[in-house]
């Protein structure tokens, strides 16, 4: 959460300090498409790759989280097992309750 509300945050202030001049420069209308399609970009990033979690408890997200045997953190480019991130206790009640 403080990665995301950072970036917003940074990707505000860009937008703020550059507007005037790239628009003095490109004109008001390119600007708008430029944003516009940075906007369609990070929605197709997220109808692709995010989740649906409404309605959804805790342990279901990390049990559907853990089902992907691999997550490739991007800070640290390393990757890692899944289930290490899902408790224990969580993936034995999931396995009982296959059965």
């Amino acid at each position: 959460m403080a990665l995301t509300s950072s970036m917003n945050w940074g990707i505000n202030l860009l937008i703020s300090l550059t507007f005037l001049t790239v628009t003095e420069l490109i004109g008001l209308s390119w600007v708008c498409f430029i944003y516009t399609i940075m906007s369609l970009a990070s929605l197709a990033f997220v109808i692709m790759f995010i989740p649906e979690t409404k309605g959804c408890s805790l342990e279901q997200i990390s049990m559907e989280l853990a089902k992907q045997k691999y997550v490739r953190t991007p800070l640290c480019g390393v990757s890692q097992r899944k289930e290490k991130l899902v408790p224990v206790e969580l993936a034995k009640r999931e396995k009982e309750q296959l059965y």
